[in-house]
């Protein structure tokens, strides 16, 4: 138990000081959202565990080295989220909503992509149906930056 709480801790710890993201408005097909950049393997592993909220029209861009079948899942991740996958090219090709996993589960439910991606965008649930975004979209990062 004292292991475990120890673990507790020092996650949450972590998870307080790490370094702020990078902040950006990206568009993805005619909609416009304000994302923070997860491009290193701390912050991509980091995601958004732990969040409780997160306002619609907001999200996560993951940015991966190369176009590899990825593979996420909800652990520690309090607040239902979709997730859109994107190739090399950033023609979104496939949506997937994603259930927080119970603190309880030793195998949670992983959401992996069907081909390879170069970019995956984590937004609450439901944002890219209400945008109106549908596969063969396009993924457009050069939006300004924002801080």
């Amino acid at each position: 138990m004292k292991k475990f709480l120890f673990l507790i801790l020092f996650l949450s710890f972590t998870v307080s000081q790490a370094k702020p993201l990078e902040r950006k408005t990206i568009k993805v097909g005619a909609s416009h959202v304000k994302v923070e950049i997860a491009d290193r393997p701390e912050s991509r592993a980091q995601g958004l565990m732990f969040r409780k909220h997160l306002p619609s029209g907001e999200g996560m861009l993951f940015v991966f080295e190369k176009p590899e079948i990825q593979a996420f899942w909800m652990k520690n991740t309090l607040i239902p989220l979709s997730i859109g996958y994107f190739d090399s090219r950033g023609s979104l090709f496939q949506i997937l909503d994603m259930e927080p996993a119970s603190p309880m589960e030793l195998n949670p439910k992983t959401y992996p992509s069907r081909q390879p991606a170069l970019y995956a965008l984590e937004v609450p649930r439901g944002w890219f149906q209400k945008a109106g975004i549908k596969t063969g979209d396009k993924l457009q990062l050069n939006q300004a930056s924002s801080k």
